[in-house]
């Protein structure tokens, strides 16, 4: 219920169906709309409008919503639709009665920092954010270890408070860097453009002193922003589903906004009603009726959520009394995004301080200013922007076809949805054995901790043990209970929904490469002092395969491994062991100006270029030490002589046998590749590694 009244607004539970998670989205939808009839129904007595459907981002349900709340355009005899129409970019599909569908916001913050997460990380303005690059920048900003590892831990994926917490690490990052390395500067301008973006989607419903104007104009900004960011680099940008999502929740909210001002002009309304926190928060009460089991069969759920409703109720009444689930709770911010005290930290109607009567709205006004102040901030994205426009482009229309219900491509996956992340749950490969180890282990624990109690305690039979409250911890003397706290504040991880392989310590999740901790002592920073190493965003050269010749290319570093974990640094002199993987991102290459290099020195420099990444083996990559140029304000590159080039590309073929050769990754020629001189023509760079490589 979107009221401020405590006694209406919590969840109430209305129907429970059990499924076998085979139906349709179709199916789904006709037992959806089955209840929306019955509401409906009893429309005249209740009085209640049913103005939105909410889903947490599942994707059966999301497309059973997506039928329900597709069928055709706003039509112009609808109150709303005056209100809506001169939205630029908005998107203009309903269902009956105007009804729109919505995503859990909550979800969406999970979803994003699952997604930084992913290995293959995310393209913005022709950079790719991989985990590597985000750990490296929260280090140069001085972010403690501890709380690097928390942030990037995959093993607690449902955790609100940690999305948030990362979230706000990425966009309070400083735009300006004291580190001078092209690629350093490159990676902080992506970071910042992504942070605003994150900035712009978590503010509005976390600053209780915003207005409702304010905050549809920050939803508008990250609209805006989002569509620019997708149309340039489309699912590498983010996954479709997550940009669907997005834009779902943001076009929910200005539709619900346009039904309140016709229904209840004096009223108010909270966008953090939204979503589908209070069904979480009704779940969260119903665990704790069930106990520690957190897989509650459907007998327990129908015979305990009438009493979730009671509770809830009460818990409305006396939100003092209120201890929300630990994983959904977030700090309520002020304007210059400081948290509050936790005492203050459950975000209600009741504690909100900003202006949310909706006669004070202007949705055009808002909308605008929203646009502006992305385009303030990102510049580069007001051509991008026009050009859309031009073409009528809208938030689900991107390139001019409705995203909506469209098949994806292959690799348009989303990582970030909880399907996925369940499916890595504990691989096939080694599992029989892993667990089989793991229960040789458990039996022999146990019988040994057996025998001991036995032969110490076996005659007294009235043997107690004492007991102490406190500890003593650097000199300190704490309670156990604060003592664990801060043990465990960045040592969390979330056990498997199995009961047994929960008893048994298996992780819910797996954990990828480049969320791991390198612990070989050749990786120690103590034993590695004076010794040269391979850092994140330093110049390499290597090779690239184009029409079945290789030539050199140049590329930045953005991650590497070590038997398949991160590390901080790679040593050069490990950098042929097999073990080594890098991870780059090409750079492009052209021939330098006199106002480039004033000493003529050099006669390349280098420049952007399409994105292309890669990852190859260690033997395949050579450490450059370019100089860099600060000819020209606010931006830096390297220089490059022609003659290293040339050196480079024949010390790196001088390694490489023919087995070697099939490694090289391949890339189809387009403008930024090969390299080409201002002629145009290919620089021969190929030439000392002028060989066959169609295997």
């Amino acid at each position: 219920m979107l009221t401020d009244d405590h006694r209406v607004y919590p969840a109430r539970a209305i129907l429970a169906s059990g499924d076998c998670k085979r139906e349709s989205g179709f199916e789904h939808s006709k037992l959806i709309q089955t209840v929306m009839n019955g509401i409906n129904a009893q429309r005249v007595k209740t009085k209640i409008r049913v103005v939105s459907l909410a889903s947490d981002g599942e994707a059966r349900r999301g497309s059973a919503f997506a039928s329900l709340t597709f069928k055709y355009k706003l039509s112009p005899e609808s109150p709303i639709h005056a209100l809506l129409s001169p939205l630029i970019f908005m998107d203009f599909h309903v269902g009956d009665d105007d009804i729109t569908c919505d995503k859990d916001w909550k979800h969406i913050f999970k979803r994003f920092r699952n997604l930084l997460l992913r290995p293959r990380g995310v393209v913005v303005i022709g950079f790719r954010i991989k985990p590597h690059i985000i750990r490296d920048h929260l280090r140069s900003a001085e972010v403690s270890a501890e709380h690097i590892n928390s942030l990037m831990n995959p093993k607690d994926q449902q955790d609100v408070k940690l999305a948030f917490d990362m979230l706000k690490d990425i966009w309070t990052l400083p735009r300006e860097s004291s580190h001078k390395s092209p690629g350093f500067q490159q990676a902080r301008e992506a970071l910042w453009t992504m942070g605003k973006l994150l900035f712009h989607l978590v503010y509005p419903f976390l600053c209780i002193d915003l207005s409702l104007s304010e905050q549809l104009e920050h939803l508008s900004a990250a609209a805006h922003l989002a569509l620019a960011l997708y149309s340039e680099a489309g699912k590498d940008f983010i996954p479709s589903e997550l940009f669907i999502d997005i834009m779902i929740m943001i076009k929910n909210v200005y539709f619900c906004v346009a039904k309140c001002k016709i229904d209840n002009p004096e009223g108010s309304f909270w966008i953090i009603l939204l979503g589908t926190d209070r069904l979480e928060e009704l779940f969260g009460i119903l665990r704790t009726m069930v106990g520690n089991d957190a897989n509650l069969d459907f007998l327990q759920l129908v015979s305990r959520i009438t009493g979730t409703t009671e509770v809830s109720n009460i818990l409305a009444k006396y939100p003092q009394w209120d201890r929300a689930p630990r994983r959904l709770k977030l700090p309520a911010l002020t304007r210059d995004t400081k948290e509050l005290p936790d005492s203050s930290d459950h975000i209600k109607p009741g504690s909100w301080r900003g202006n949310v009567q909706v006669k004070f709205v202007s949705l055009q006004t808002s909308w605008r200013r929203g646009r502006h102040l992305s385009q303030k901030e990102c510049s580069f994205i007001t051509p991008i922007l026009d050009s859309l426009e031009g073409i009528g482009a809208d938030i689900f229309s991107p390139k001019g076809v409705l995203l909506i219900n469209t098949p994806l491509q292959v690799d348009d996956i989303d990582e970030s949805l909880d399907t996925f992340l369940l499916d890595l749950e504990n691989p096939s490969a080694g599992s029989s054995e892993s667990q089989s180890s793991q229960e040789s282990r458990l039996e022999v624990e146990n019988a040994v901790l057996d025998a001991a109690f036995e032969d110490t305690y076996a005659n007294d039979q009235h043997f107690r043990q004492p007991f102490e409250r406190k500890v003593m911890i650097e000199g300190m003397e704490l309670a156990k209970s604060r003592a664990l706290a801060q043990y465990s504040k960045y040592r969390k991880q979330v056990g498997s929904t199995d009961r047994l392989k929960r008893v048994q310590g298996i992780d819910r999740y797996s954990q990828n490469s480049a969320t791991k901790v390198h612990d070989n002592p050749l990786l120690d920073p103590a034993v590695c002092l004076d010794a040269p190493v391979l850092l994140i965003s330093d110049p390499i050269a290597t090779l690239l395969c184009c029409d079945n010749r290789a030539w050199l290319c140049i590329g930045e570093v953005n991650g590497f491994t070590v038997d398949g974990k991160d590390a901080e640094f790679i040593p050069h002199e490990i950098l042929r062991e097999k073990t080594v993987t890098i991870s780059y991102q090409l750079i492009g290459l052209k021939p330098a100006t006199l106002d480039d290099d004033p000493s003529s020195l050099s006669d390349w420099r280098s420049c952007k270029t399409n994105e292309h990444s890669f990852t190859v083996p260690g033997q395949l990559v050579q450490p450059v030490n370019p100089t860099i140029s600060t000819q020209i304000a606010h931006s830096t590159f390297y220089l490059f002589d022609s003659r290293m080039l040339v050196a480079l590309a024949a010390s790196l073929l001088e390694y490489l046998g023919t087995m070697d050769l099939k490694t090289i990754p391949k890339l189809s020629v387009f403008c930024g590749f090969p390299y080409r001189e201002a002629s145009g023509k290919f620089y021969p760079f190929q030439f000392f590694i002028n060989v066959n490589l169609k295997l």
